[in-house]
C-alpha cells in the first residue's frame, strides 16, 4: 500500500482489497513477533524505571519526614 499510495480515500478503497489478499499467515506471524519483541523491550525499560522511581521515592519520603519532624532546624544544625 505504501508504495502505491496516492493519498486519497478512493485510491485506498480501490487498492485495499488487493493489498489484503497479499497478506499471508507468515506475514502476520512476523508482524506479531516484532510487536511482542517491542513490548518486551518496553516492559524491561518500564521495570527499570519503576526501580529507579521507587528508590527516589524512598529518599524523598525520608527527606520529607525529616523536614516534618525537625523543620528547617534540621538543615541548619547539620551545616
Amino acid at each position: 500500500m505504501a508504495d502505491n499510495c496516492d493519498f486519497s480515500m478512493s485510491g485506498l478503497r480501490k487498492r485495499l482489497p488487493e493489498a489484503f489478499s497479499k497478506v499471508t499467515r507468515s506475514t502476520v506471524k512476523e508482524i506479531i513477533a516484532k510487536v511482542v519483541e517491542q513490548e518486551d523491550k518496553y516492559w524491561k525499560k518500564d521495570e527499570k524505571l519503576d526501580e529507579e522511581y521507587t528508590n527516589d521515592s524512598d529518599e524523598e519520603y525520608v527527606g520529607s519526614k525529616l523536614f516534618e519532624d525537625d523543620g528547617l532546624m534540621h538543615y541548619f544544625e547539620e551545616g
